[in-house]
């Protein structure tokens, strides 16, 4: 359900994206909402912060909660390895997240791109080298929107907060959402700040099914 609402609220960001240049024509500042090359990779900045606090509230309710207090005396009662519960818990949160933020992005392209053909709101043209752009830029983001929210868990889990894990994941996505504002025309920036958040990300599981493997309840 958060996941459907988010993206009836992203496709209405996506139309005011596009319907803003026109509210204020003369202002400088809206030129960076002019054109399908801007509108895209902004509307996938922010579509990953809005994913990023939900894979941040997932692994908070499914992992921080679980390890908590005498929750934490039933989970490592289980017959499996505390490794495999761990694992298995961070991918079935990750590969929803991941899956969620596709399927909504592309659901929104295909409705804003039928309406942009039959009216258009944004001025030129839809190329393929834009839609190639935008599939590319919404993987990479969907990875990334995970990656903050497995490092926001590591940092919850320090405290056993979920409010710490929440207000880590929004400080990360202003930082990376800064970044990727600052570099709309260009694709490197965004891939090596997804590779380097993926890389702390497995550093930081490893570090967490250490820790785990050494709990005491």
């Amino acid at each position: 359900m958060a996941a459907s609402i988010i993206g009836i609220c992203m496709l209405g960001i996506i139309y005011l994206f596009a319907y803003a240049p026109k509210i204020e024509p003369k202002d400088p500042d809206m030129k960076m909402f002019a054109g399908y090359e801007n509108i895209i990779p902004l509307f996938n900045t922010i579509c990953m912060f809005a994913f990023s606090l939900l894979s941040s509230v997932m692994f908070s309710k499914i992992v921080i909660e679980e390890y908590a207090g005498k929750r934490t005396i039933l989970l490592f009662s289980y017959p499996i390895s505390r490794r495999k519960v761990f694992l298995a818990k961070i991918s079935v949160v990750s590969l929803f997240v991941a899956t969620a933020m596709i399927t909504s992005s592309i659901s929104i392209f295909i409705i804003f791109g039928i309406s942009e053909s039959i009216s258009p709101v944004v001025d030129g043209n839809i190329t393929f080298e834009m839609i190639s752009r935008a599939a590319k830029t919404t993987f990479y983001m969907s990875i990334s929107a995970v990656s903050v929210g497995i490092i926001s868990l590591a940092i919850g889990f320090i405290k056993k907060s979920i409010p710490t894990t929440i207000i880590s994941s929004v400080l990360l996505c202003s930082l990376l959402s800064n970044i990727v504002a600052g570099s709309i025309s260009a694709d490197s920036s965004i891939i090596i700040f997804t590779i380097i958040l993926v890389f702390i990300s497995v550093i930081v599981i490893n570090i967490m099914t250490r820790k785990i493997n050494c709990m005491e309840v």
